[in-house]
């Protein structure tokens, strides 16, 4: 499902306008970007949980060329889902 097909689906379920919905949706990823950049984890309780998570710099291969390369380090989002979430998804 892509972002328009999204807000669409929350249009139909609510009524509200695609504007409103679009800008909330805006606003919801934001809100959770800022969080992450302060450090916080963003817990939605009955849905999951957003942390940053380090990666440290390691030795990688380049399976094109097969030399080895230099991966940095960076940090990456990861999601848990809750188990409500997973229980309400398998039925």
């Amino acid at each position: 499902m892509k972002k328009g097909e999204f807000i669409d689906s929350v249009t139909d379920k609510t009524g509200e306008s695609s504007k409103k919905t679009g800008e909330f949706y805006d606003a919801f990823w934001e809100s959770i970007e800022e969080q992450l950049k302060k450090g916080h984890d963003v817990c939605l309780t009955g849905v999951g949980t957003f942390k940053l998570k380090k990666r440290s710099a390691r030795k990688g291969i380049n399976p094109k060329t097969k030399k080895s390369i230099n991966i940095p380090a960076k940090s990456v989002i990861v999601f848990k889902p809750s188990k409500n979430f997973t229980d309400r998804l398998n039925g």
